[in-house]
């Protein structure tokens, strides 16, 4: 009999354990990394791996903040609900609170099959309760004339209140320092920071929203992901008062109508809004939801590491 036995995945190892994780995620298992910013422990019995967890630097924090994402944490099927999976998560913990990390955070779909699993594990190794912040709908662009049957009534409205849109490619200096200023005012949230796409989103379908004199109110981001075919809004972003206003939808709408003389109309689409947007997030569930492919929330987690090291 072997026992189970947790070590740091060596690179000449990332075949074998490949199967645990998301193709996505792949590619960092045979990268080592002495910076820290990636770890990646897999369980064995004998030479089989039986549980992976591959976490990486957080993309919406600096390095030097010490935070980490739980990228995925897979346990196989046989091994499940025998306390592997509580193991590893505690060593892994524990080695990113060797590399001096101060916290670990994960986010993860509500429509996953083991969702609630993977939740009642977080909550019962210490980590804040999973809470839903992001909701997600799915749907083809041409969809969006049924949602926006007045666009035309809806943009002239808008543009009489001083709504004004241009495209990332044209603005995209002022689009980066109107959100980094909001940002640090603590009146947007780090995963809206439009950095943080600049290599892969689509200028002519990004958006920067100005009132009548130019000034910026807000920001709309999109990529196109080629290897799913379809288009990804991740952020969406009003200042108040304009937040109240409808100019998100309008952004949007606006939007959809570029992506769809780009991209087709039959090209799907997924759309983001957050908990702090509680205006979108309620019309994405009333309206928007009854004609999605699909929807779903993501659920945040976090727990601090500050303080394990004697």
């Amino acid at each position: 009999m072997h026992e189970v036995s947790i070590r740091a995945v060596a690179a000449p190892e990332a075949e074998a354990v490949a199967p645990l994780t998301w193709n996505a995620y792949r590619s960092l298992l045979a990268a080592p990394d002495p910076a820290g910013r990636t770890c990646c422990l897999a369980a064995w019995r004998g030479d089989a791996p039986i549980a992976l967890a591959v976490s990486s630097a957080s993309s919406e924090h600096c390095l030097t903040e010490g935070c980490q994402s739980l990228l995925s944490l897979t346990v196989a099927p046989a091994w499940r609900r025998q306390g592997v999976g509580r193991r590893l998560l505690t060593e892994l913990e524990d080695a990113l609170d060797r590399l001096e990390v101060r916290s670990l955070s994960a986010s993860f779909s509500d429509r996953l099959p083991e969702a609630a699993a993977f939740s009642a594990l977080l909550a019962a190794t210490g980590w804040d309760i999973p809470t839903a912040q992001r909701y997600r709908i799915c749907g083809e662009v041409k969809d969006t004339a049924i949602l926006f049957r007045d666009r035309d009534r809806l943009l002239k409205r808008l543009e009489g209140t001083g709504f004004r849109v241009h495209s990332w490619r044209d603005r995209a200096a002022d689009g980066h320092r109107f959100a980094e200023a909001v940002i640090a005012d603590g009146a947007a949230p780090a995963w809206a920071r439009p950095a943080l796409w600049e290599k892969s989103l689509d200028p002519d379908v990004s958006l920067v929203i100005a009132d009548a004199a130019g000034q910026p109110a807000g920001w709309v981001i999109c990529e196109y992901q080629p290897h799913l075919s379809r288009l990804y809004f991740p952020i969406g972003w009003m200042v108040p008062p304009y937040d109240a206003r409808g100019w998100l939808l309008g952004a949007y709408a606006v939007g959809a109508e570029r992506a769809m003389a780009k991209y087709g109309g039959s090209t799907l689409a997924v759309i983001e809004t957050g908990s702090m947007q509680q205006g979108m997030w309620r019309l994405f569930e009333r309206h928007f939801q009854p004609h999605a492919r699909w929807t779903d929330r993501l659920l945040i987690s976090s727990r601090s590491l500050a303080g394990k090291r004697p």
